[in-house]
């Protein structure tokens, strides 16, 4: 499997809510918008690869 806690130079964007592995922000597929405080987005994730919203 994919070492996902290796540090990189961009924070990631959170944590894949089915398995809790921290999402690097190079998975990042699309950033929007919302009517809230926080932008929504959906990742890769790196073990269960699939599409998650980081949390």
């Amino acid at each position: 499997m994919w070492d996902s806690d290796i540090e990189t130079a961009d924070p990631p964007l959170g944590r894949c809510p089915v398995c809790d592995v921290r999402i690097p922000a190079a998975n990042l597929v699309i950033a929007y918008d919302t009517a809230g405080d926080w932008p929504r987005m959906l990742a890769t994730c790196p073990d269960c690869e699939g599409a998650v919203n980081p949390v």
